[in-house]
């Protein structure tokens, strides 16, 4: 099921999205770089719930989407001709820019429509008619034109970064739930992934992780210290103090604290 946060990231695409995703061909770069001591594949580290190219890939909304696999000393045009169809464009992003928005997204393409351009080369990444694409045997090397702000194609080439995408995702989440009239208390002691979903009216105290594909209902009160996963806490409950995993709390509860719930219904 889709969420209310990535709903409202891809509808960020609105008025001319229709378009976009009938006429464009996106084709992800899984980019291994080789600067990550802790995996070889640092498109697939966690940030906040997805792994680091499905942020990309839900940036451009319901686009057709490919991926293919490269590294430093790839040729990018031959890994992805091989992908290429009937669509009219075909933009190609790179896995290490989650934090690409819907809207920078649209910029893009409609710049792209309007000019009636072959090609366009971003900050990272190129957008192509795919016709034009097809025929040419190297990649355009055209001044980048810069679209969105300087968070949208900001590369993650190291844990370092890594660690300020997560914080700039992380706060993305508590902002949406928060103007979505959730009472979050404290931002720095939360942890909201983006599967979660948050009822308006419920409040979440310091020091709540909510994790996976977790549902909390209506005027539910999170106190202190809970660590909530895969679960679904119904209307008017509250919770203290408690691990929950994979279980379903009903209506009008009282859970804790210090409780255990893992795989019940309660």
């Amino acid at each position: 099921m889709e969420t209310l946060f990535e709903t409202e990231q891809k509808t960020e695409l609105s008025e001319k999205k229709s378009w976009i995703d009938d006429d464009v061909l996106v084709i992800i770069v899984l980019y291994k770089n080789f600067n990550f001591a802790s995996s070889f594949t640092p498109y697939d580290m966690d940030i906040c719930g997805k792994k680091m190219w499905e942020w990309v890939a839900l940036a451009v909304g319901d686009c057709e989407v490919k991926t293919t696999v490269a590294t430093k000393e790839s040729d990018i045009l031959s890994l992805i001709k091989p992908y290429l169809n009937q669509k009219r464009y075909t933009a190609v992003l790179f896995s290490d820019t989650p934090l690409l928005l819907g809207t920078t997204f649209k910029e893009i393409m409609d710049y792209f429509r309007m000019r009636g351009a072959n090609a366009l080369r971003l900050p990272r990444g190129y957008v192509f008619d795919t016709n034009y694409l097809k025929s040419i045997n190297s990649l355009l090397s055209d001044a980048v034109v810069k679209f969105g702000t300087s968070h949208d194609f900001f590369e993650v080439d190291n844990e370092q970064k890594l660690y300020e995408v997560r914080q700039i995702i992380k706060n993305r989440i508590l902002d949406f739930h928060i103007d979505s009239g959730v009472n979050i208390l404290d931002k720095n002691s939360t942890h909201i992934d983006a599967d979660v979903i948050i009822s308006p009216g419920a409040v979440i105290a310091q020091n709540n992780t909510l994790t996976g594909l977790t549902y909390i209902g209506k005027n539910c009160k999170l106190e202190p210290n809970n660590i909530i996963h895969d679960s679904v806490i119904s209307d008017n409950c509250v919770v203290k103090c408690s691990y929950i995993d994979q279980s379903r709390i009903s209506d009008n509860m009282i859970v804790g604290p210090f409780e255990s719930i893992v795989g019940k219904s309660k």
